[in-house]
């Protein structure tokens, strides 16, 4: 059986008059056009008039060239103007607790987790489940884990079956209104080495300890000290966030807290049915305490072991979500300081030059000797049908304008994005298809601040060993980057503070 490929991933482009984007055609109107009125109504000599042109193709030369990473000179410069401006008034430092200027004295999670509230709610079945609330942006997030099998002994017939499991999920996702955002987190850490010598001790007391030879007791011993030091670790889970504001184009009032966790009970137990028949292995909800407790510990690495050993002795940490944030946090540049951990978070921030394999991710997600924790958060935001087939048509008439046009030959580039949007709109309109938008955040956490150091270098060489993910560094914003990557259902596009209409513009 041939290998299985997965691709058809696009970047979203919008058509270009003449190479230019729809912001710069409007400033060269706008030039040309305060130009001639200079002249013809207010009899301004034309070298003075010709001012305005020079300053219209003076503000195109910024916004075209300059291009970065995906990133216009413009966004550039705006972000590192929010971020001087954020320093300057102190809200890149965050510092909590009795002592601090929280009104209520607690350690809350800061930034864009600040007004998030944790609740417990039970399924048609009396399953506990964690219900994530934001009241800002009235969101509520639904938390899944996953004990998938991997990839070991799985033939193609299995993967391929698996993976249409998972476009399964897709077209069932994309036909629900409320729905926001789906992420699935990642975490590779090194193991605190407290769970395998608490299992091995709990099942030493279920027999008489008289039974057991001297030597098998000492054997195991060694063996559970050979194979517990410096192991790795890797836990997945996947986060569905839905939405509670109102919706015009789908009919929907805005709903409470209270009226959108009724309407999620109704989709959990087949959203488990299709998560396992995708390779998700046993999938269960996690609870309130098992989010409050791994995310405390992602704000604050150095109490990882306190942590694991208070919840193996059954008695629980006994913390609150109010209590999940550091004691301290600073933002800087490039990098993110809490706790008494650094962190580094990558964007991938254009379309994988090749096709995707069944392991094409692997060296990203596996663990490293390097970071304490790394957690690879993939955010999705599926379109509904309708979105889809309104999306894939404007792609389509965007891509043959810009390839029609007037006096300039296709190039080869052009054809390909005609061929792949042709291709888009058949498997929307014939299949049914819904189209998704994902994103990837990557965030590495160290002990030292000099071991920073060696984190990109580690980060690009993963990404682009199986598949060639393009990364850059989310500077000026890397609090925000840490938030979003712990997949505790922020969207980043209702935070973002540049428009997606002034984006595509250009």
């Amino acid at each position: 059986m041939s290998e299985q490929l997965y691709g058809n991933v696009q970047t979203p482009r919008y058509a270009r008059t003449m190479g230019l984007s729809m912001a710069s055609v409007a400033l060269a109107i706008a030039g040309a056009v305060l130009t001639f009125l200079l002249m013809m109504i207010f009899r301004v000599p034309i070298y003075f008039a010709a001012i305005s042109l020079l300053v219209a193709a003076a503000g195109i030369w910024f916004i075209e060239s300059g291009r970065k990473h995906g990133r216009t000179r413009l966004e550039r410069t705006v972000g590192n103007h929010m971020f001087r401006k954020a320093k300057k008034k102190g809200a890149t430092e965050y510092i909590s607790g009795p002592t601090s200027r929280m009104p209520d004295g607690t350690h809350r999670a800061p930034g864009l987790l600040a007004s998030t509230e944790m609740f417990e709610g039970t399924d048609h079945f009396g399953r506990p489940f964690a219900f994530l609330w934001d009241s800002i942006k009235r969101t509520g997030t639904v938390f899944f884990t996953a004990a998938a099998a991997g990839r070991a002994l799985q033939d193609e017939e299995t993967v391929d079956y698996l993976g249409s499991g998972w476009g399964g999920y897709w077209q069932q996702a994309g036909s629900l209104a409320s729905l926001a955002q789906v992420s699935v987190t990642v975490t590779s850490m090194r193991d605190t080495g407290e769970r395998l010598p608490s299992a091995v001790e709990d099942a030493r007391g279920r027999v008489e300890r008289d039974t057991i030879p001297e030597f098998a007791t000492a054997a195991v011993d060694d063996i559970v000290a050979a194979v517990n030091e410096g192991i790795g670790r890797v836990d997945a889970r996947l986060a569905v966030t839905f939405s509670a504001a109102a919706n015009a184009d789908q009919g929907l009032d805005a709903r409470g807290r209270a009226d959108l966790m009724g309407e999620v009970m109704v989709h959990l137990p087949s959203m488990i049915e299709q998560l396992e028949l995708s390779g998700g292995g046993t999938v269960s909800y996690l609870r309130a305490q098992d989010m409050i407790d791994s995310t405390y510990v992602a704000y604050n690495p150095e109490a990882a072991v306190a942590v694991e050993r208070a919840r193996l002795s059954g008695s629980g940490t006994g913390l609150t979500w109010a209590e999940v944030g550091p004691s301290y946090a600073k933002a800087h540049r490039d990098r993110y300081e809490h706790g008494a951990g650094f962190s580094q978070s990558y964007q991938v921030w254009r379309a994988p030059a090749g096709v995707f394999r069944e392991n094409s991710l692997e060296a990203i997600l596996s663990p490293d000797g390097i970071s304490e924790q790394k957690r690879v958060t993939i955010l999705y935001r599926p379109l509904t049908p309708e979105q889809s087939q309104k999306r894939v048509e404007t792609a389509v008439s965007d891509a043959s304008y810009e390839a029609n046009q007037k006096g300039r030959k296709q190039t080869g580039q052009q054809r390909a994005t005609m061929g792949r949007a042709q291709m888009t709109e058949e498997e929307v309109a014939a299949r049914g298809a819904s189209l998704i938008r994902f994103s990837f955040i990557i965030t590495v956490t160290v002990m030292e601040e000099d071991t920073l150091r060696r984190v990109p270098a580690m980060v690009r060489n993963a990404c682009q060993t199986g598949v060639q993910l393009s990364v850059r560094n989310a500077e000026g914003n890397e609090d925000a980057a840490f938030a979003i990557g712990l997949g505790l259902g922020v969207v980043p596009a209702r935070w973002a503070t540049i428009s997606p209409e002034l984006r595509q513009a250009l």
